[in-house]
């Protein structure tokens, strides 16, 4: 796919400049300005396919999700190109300085947890046999993986809609307002999964850090298990995107892969 043919045909012009950024772990993400608007641009890496991901899916949840997402201007669920507002002066997660950011968090993750959720299933241990049927050579190894996930199966309850990757760059903070992005693997799931991906994908391990956003999501009102069960989806989430990212490092070779595999390993070891 021509991705500059591709914008000629949607925006119908030759008049454009674009610029690449670093953003993004799974998908380029570019800098599109025409007459002086700018817009971001999220194109997926190849093999992509391999993610098992379906971008109908994302339509559907996409007006769900409007009052938290960035402005949506144009998305094509064949290619899995999506154009949205760019936004002035946000911040990541990692680059926010806010000593709330974490209850803002929870709100975020509390609005999007009350909506409807849609028929459609993120199963992580699904995605697990699915990620390791991928890899032909396995640079991971989990202690008793077996045994911890069909443990973990009994208590799964998917019954909310999730976002299901709370990385730093899905999280924007500005002045006015605070956003969710990208819905890609967004579906059903069991709403600890998004607290764990939120404490796990950002290193939060300090006490005080996660009670902020327990205090938050649940208004106060916290059960006292409720660290412990996140902890476990922690450890499940260690050997989900542990096998994600083996099978992306066998297929595109980027030592981001590599890394990322071996940190979730790490921590699952403990």
């Amino acid at each position: 796919m021509n991705l500059e043919k591709w914008i000629e045909e949607k925006f119908n012009t030759t008049k454009y400049t674009l610029e690449k950024t670093d953003k993004g772990i799974s998908n380029h993400n570019y800098i599109l300005t025409i007459n002086d608007t700018k817009y971001m641009v999220r194109v997926p890496k190849k093999n992509h396919e391999s993610l098992g991901l379906q971008h109908e899916h994302e339509k559907e949840i996409l007006p769900l999700v409007s009052d938290l997402d960035v402005p949506t201007v144009l998305f094509d669920e064949k290619e899995g190109i999506k154009v949205t507002h760019y936004i002035e002066d946000v911040k990541t997660f990692n680059e926010c300085k806010d000593k709330d950011k974490f209850a803002r968090c929870a709100n975020l993750m509390k609005s999007l947890h009350t909506k409807k959720a849609p028929l459609f299933i993120f199963n992580p241990f699904g995605k697990i046999e699915f990620y390791k049927s991928q890899i032909k050579e396995c640079i991971l190894s989990f202690p008793n993986e077996e045994n911890f996930l069909e443990a973990l199966k009994k208590e799964y309850k998917p019954n909310t809609l999730c976002h299901n990757d709370f990385v730093q760059g899905n999280i924007l903070y500005s002045d006015t307002k605070d956003y969710l992005i990208d819905y890609e693997y967004a579906a059903k799931n069991d709403y600890r999964f998004d607290i764990a991906s939120f404490f796990s994908e950002n290193n939060i391990h300090y006490i005080d850090q996660r009670d902020q956003f327990y205090q938050t999501y649940f208004d106060g009102e916290i059960d006292p298990m409720i660290d412990v069960q996140v902890q476990a989806f922690e450890r499940m989430e260690d050997i989900l995107w542990g096998y994600w990212a083996n099978m992306l490092y066998e297929q595109r070779g980027e030592q981001i892969y590599f890394d990322i595999a071996k940190d979730k390993e790490k921590h699952y070891r403990g």
